[in-house]
């Protein structure tokens, strides 16, 4: 219980979840401190503050410790002893993280990353948790039946004796069924809370993402409209500069045309990938000429390939059909083109497509500068990565985050290569449909 206050309070970070933490962890802090004491032979007093911590009827406290002190030698429930005792450093372990996040929350230091590690870490706890109390229980169990076992047949013998060794035994046990039963009637309370935080949950994400969807309308509206008046503004003053025999003008109305016409390309990409993110990433699309979705990229990069006298040149089969996202496909390869030519100067970027193993390759292939050794190690090693969760990107940028994002969308995948003159190609790698 105190796990999953910890997580609530970890995403919530709403101080109510943090007190519950403290007060539920309290209680295996409590019996904790109890088996120390009794087990160091301290005085009865501090386990029995202990015990009272871990929430143990006051009358029943005497009883605990004399069954401690007088059976901890036995086998099984010496074992039963040391699992508790493992158990416990796993209870100091969630206390010792519970601190770490009160911590960070507190210096607001903690970001989606850090929130899931941290999350890993208490799941991981829980099981161990988990482990250690079935062992528990199992040991308990086995080590109570052999008792059993053995108080049957000493019974023949020595009827008086076992009268009053069963008579604690059962006492104990009982009291054991008994705390079992509340402690399940507990549990599916618990269910219950978690199940209906779970609802709300998903309720609150579910608003969130109308939010998040009517934000990038509004970004939409209000950031790509004036960059698009811009972009075409500035076009028309690079057109009129031509006109004069100032090349410093043409050159300086040229870069600022191409720069804003870039930066319109970039957040026309990023509302895109929003949408889809969003959005539904599962609808279909209806059959489209690939050739023709690679023109209207190439189209959108012609000029900016021309201001570094880069040719862009479209390669695909006119008549090949494909019924693959063509907003998500779309996007990728805008992300690649962009690449390609940011790192081509007086050279060609070329795009083909081919078909192996009932695979389509999509090919983005230009004759810049490449990829250094130890960047195409780790872009290739990312792109196999299965969880976003896990991407540590170091330099590839907000556009190698999307395509990978968006690649595991399609369940396709992406290679990277260096040719072996000069440049560098992209595949992208999908099912035919």
């Amino acid at each position: 219980m105190a796990s999953r206050y910890l997580i609530t309070y970890l995403y919530t970070e709403n101080n109510k979840n943090w007190e519950s933490f403290n007060k539920a962890l309290n209680i295996p802090l409590g019996d904790q401190l109890a088996r120390t004491a009794l087990t160091k032979n301290l005085n009865d007093s501090i386990a029995k503050k202990g015990f009272r911590a871990g929430q143990n009827r006051e009358r029943d406290l005497d009883d605990l410790i004399w069954v401690f002190k007088n059976f901890s030698s036995v086998p099984f429930l010496k074992k039963a002893i040391s699992e508790w005792e493992v158990a416990d450093k796993s209870v100091n372990q969630l206390h010792k993280i519970g601190i770490e996040i009160n911590e960070k929350i507190k210096s607001k230091k903690l970001d989606e990353k850090k929130k899931h590690e941290l999350s890993t870490k208490i799941s991981q706890i829980c099981e161990s948790l988990s482990v250690a109390a079935n062992r528990f229980s199992n040991i308990v169990g086995d080590g109570t039946r052999e008792i059993k076992d053995n108080l049957i047949v000493i019974n023949i013998f020595f009827i008086l004796l076992i009268i009053s060794s069963t008579s604690i035994y059962y006492v104990i046990t009982l009291k054991k069924m008994i705390l079992s039963e509340k402690d399940l009637i507990s549990k599916k309370e618990e269910l219950r809370e978690i199940i209906e935080d779970l609802e709300k949950t998903k309720n609150e994400l579910s608003t969130e993402i109308v939010q998040h969807k009517k934000l990038i309308g509004t970004i939409s509206h209000d950031i790509k409209s004036p960059l698009k008046y811009l972009a075409i503004t500035n076009k028309y003053i690079y057109e009129e500069s031509k006109k004069c025999d100032n090349e410093k003008l043409k050159k300086n109305t040229k870069s600022v045309y191409s720069s804003t016409l870039q930066l319109f390309n970039y957040i026309d990409s990023l509302l895109t990938y929003s949408k889809i993110f969003f959005g539904d990433k599962t609808s279909e699309n209806t059959g489209y000429k690939l050739k023709e979705l690679v023109e209207q990229k190439c189209n959108l990069f012609n000029e900016i390939a021309e201001a570094s006298s880069t040719i862009l040149i479209n390669e695909i089969d006119e008549y090949y059909t494909t019924n693959i996202n063509k907003e998500i496909l779309s996007v990728i390869l805008h992300n690649i083109l962009d690449n390609a030519i940011k790192n081509t100067e007086k050279g060609t970027v070329r795009i083909y497509s081919y078909i192996e193993n009932k695979k389509l390759y999509l090919a983005v292939e230009d004759t810049g500068k490449g990829f250094k050794e130890e960047d195409l190690i780790y872009y290739n090693q990312l792109s196999n990565q299965q969880s976003t969760e896990k991407l540590m990107l170091k330099n590839g940028g907000m556009g190698l985050l999307m395509i990978i994002e968006l690649i595991q969308i399609l369940n396709g995948d992406l290679k990277f290569y260096n040719e072996n003159r000069q440049g560098a190609r992209i595949e992208i790698i999908t099912d035919l449909n």
